[in-house]
Order: structure tokens, then C-alpha cells, then sequence
């Protein structure tokens, strides 16, 4: 329960960063469709969106919770909650980003699928590729025996039947 308001808000705290991000700077940093530069600040600002997902996805599944599936909860979480957000942003959007013109808001529209995207992806391949700890897992039968580790067992090696 604890674990799931943590990351829900850190899911809300994402979204109102990104929207206070787009309403200072979204008149310079988003183009129009059809307009020139609309690929690249596209490109750039998803690069942007996926730096900033990986790093909250390491720091939740190796600071924060760094039990498995940590990470996807809360890429679930965070899309789950900046979803419903977004939404009430789009259907208020001439209060909440005043500045955009309908080619700027149709842009950010964009990005925000796409960074959807990336939020359920990002934390899933995250916690996929991180590693688990020995000392983070409940079954030490489930993991690989290394050469060096089989000396250790007190059981490994001993011929009990033997008497000398």
C-alpha cells in the first residue's frame, strides 16, 4: 500500500513537472506540424522524456524499492495517473497551456502519446535488465552455482559412506 502512494505520487510530481515544463516553454520548444523544425524538437524533446524516464526507473527499482517489478509499477502508476491528468489538461487546454497556438497544442498532443509510450516501456525494459541481488531474492535455489560456490556448501563433496 505503501509502496503504491509512493508511486503514484511520483507519478503525479512527473506529470506537473512536464506540464509546468510545457507551460513555460512550450511556445519556444514546440513546433507545429508541417512546420520545419517540427521533427527535430519532436526527436529532441522525446530524448529528453526518455533520459529523464530511465534515470526515475533506476532510481526507483535501485534506490527506492529494489525488489523486481518495482520499476513497472511505477511506469503503471505514473501512466495511469498522467493519463487521467492530461486528459482534463487537453479538454481544458486553452486555460491550462493559453500561450499555444492549435498547431503547438495538436504537438504537444504528440509528444504526450508518445511519452505514454515510452513510460510503460522505459520502466519495464529497466527493471528487466537490472539485475536481482542475492541478498534481494527469497529463493537462493533460483539462483545460477558458480564453480567458487560449490566449495562453500558443506554438503558439496563429502562421500559419506567412506570411513577411514
Amino acid at each position: 500500500m505503501r509502496q503504491g502512494l509512493i508511486l503514484t505520487g511520483l507519478g503525479i510530481a512527473v506529470w506537473a513537472v512536464a506540464t509546468l515544463f510545457f507551460r513555460l516553454f512550450g511556445h519556444w520548444v514546440l513546433s507545429a506540424p508541417g512546420d520545419a523544425h517540427f521533427g527535430s524538437s519532436l526527436f529532441l524533446l522525446e530524448l529528453l522524456t526518455l533520459l529523464v524516464l530511465i534515470g526515475l526507473a533506476l532510481a526507483v527499482r535501485l534506490k527506492w524499492f529494489p525488489q523486481r517489478g518495482s520499476a513497472v509499477k511505477f511506469g503503471y502508476a505514473g501512466a495511469a495517473v498522467g493519463l487521467l491528468l492530461d486528459a482534463v489538461s487537453i479538454w481544458r487546454r486553452d486555460a491550462v497551456f493559453p500561450d499555444f497556438s492549435e498547431g503547438q497544442h495538436q504537438a504537444f498532443a504528440i509528444w504526450m502519446t508518445s511519452g505514454y509510450a515510452l513510460m510503460l516501456l522505459v520502466p519495464a525494459i529497466v527493471d528487466r535488465l537490472v539485475r536481482v541481488r542475492p541478498d534481494q531474492t527469497t529463493e537462493i535455489e533460483d539462483l545460477p552455482e558458480t564453480e567458487a560456490m560449490k566449495g562453500e556448501r558443506p554438503d558439496a563433496d563429502v562421500d559419506f559412506d567412506r570411513t577411514t
